[in-house]
């Protein structure tokens, strides 16, 4: 999902100026997509000169790549029209890329914290309403439990260790 940082026009035009079309990240060739989105932009400035409600600042949207492409090209005291803008692009690259950690971060608590609910559920012989039957939807036989499940999700007719007896290991600390 990309983000969207918003850029004058002298922005636009400084990361037209340093990035190139062929800025390659591993085998992804990045600048020549970040370009043609950069390009636009300077069009729609270009356009509106002049007009009432001319806009100050359009949206651009970025991909993480994209903007470790603009990161590594641009530098803090790049100016353009004698102005200088390096830095401020690089502070609202610099939001993205946080951005984009934060999301991987919390994705990760998410899945981690799955986990760490599956350990502490109690087994079944355990659980008052599972003995009793009370609980219909694992009527089914396990391969059709097994049919249904996620890929890397775990079995729920499994057993599970019970955080007590020292199976499992000690939990999980911190992120």
């Amino acid at each position: 999902m990309p983000k969207y940082i918003e850029i004058t026009e002298d922005e636009a035009w400084a990361i037209d100026h340093t990035i190139r079309h062929t800025y390659a990240e591993g085998a992804n060739v990045i600048g020549r997509d970040l370009l043609l989105k950069v390009m636009t932009l300077v069009l729609e400035f270009e356009e509106r000169r002049g007009k009432p409600l001319a806009p100050q600042v359009l949206p651009l949207a970025l991909t993480e790549d994209e903007c470790w492409a603009i990161d590594h090209q641009i530098r803090c005291d790049l100016t353009v029209n004698g102005k200088p803008i390096g830095r401020a692009i690089l502070l609202k690259v610099f939001h993205a890329l946080t951005e984009f950690a934060n999301d991987r971060d919390s994705e990760a608590g998410v899945m981690q914290l799955g986990t760490l609910a599956d350990l502490l559920r109690a087994p079944a012989d355990e659980n008052p309403s599972e003995a009793l039957g009370g609980d219909d939807s694992k009527s089914s036989t396990p391969d059709q439990n097994e049919s249904h499940r996620a890929p890397g999700t775990p079995n729920a007719s499994a057993p599970r260790p019970h955080p007590d007896d020292g199976a499992s290991g000690p939990l999980p600390r911190g992120k």
